[in-house]
């Protein structure tokens, strides 16, 4: 389907209906999370996402990497890719994008941790 890259809200919903188990990675910082995010996104603050590389590399899935403008999600994405990952995806223009085509945000801190998405993600890529 599309090569790792970034990409609009249009790609991502193709992306997240051919791959459901797609993980959406946050990398904000929590207070930036807490004010608005995508729903059903993970969140993996940048400077912690070193400690979760191997996980992130051996998922089963995509990954759509997520930030505010797009900045500190493809240093993440360059990151991950570097494990070995190739279906690495950057959401262009992050969640202030998201928000400015209309899209839903939720507030509050309730992310899916990172180790329940990649089981999420793997048991419906086997589905």
């Amino acid at each position: 389907m599309l090569s790792g890259g970034a990409f609009g809200p249009a790609e991502f919903d193709a992306l997240r209906a051919e791959h459901p188990g797609a993980i959406l990675l946050d990398v904000r910082t929590r207070n930036e999370y807490v004010q608005g995010h995508i729903d059903g996104s993970t969140l993996v603050p940048l400077d912690q996402l070193q400690a979760s590389l191997t996980m992130l590399g051996e998922a089963e899935t995509p990954i759509i990497v997520i930030c505010h403008a797009g900045s500190r999600a493809a240093s993440a994405a360059t990151a991950i890719r570097r494990t070995g990952k190739s279906d690495v995806h950057v959401l262009a223009g992050g969640v202030s994008s998201w928000a400015g085509h209309g899209r839903k945000l939720v507030t509050g801190a309730k992310d899916i941790p990172l180790r329940d998405a990649l089981k999420k993600a793997k048991k419906t890529a086997t589905a």
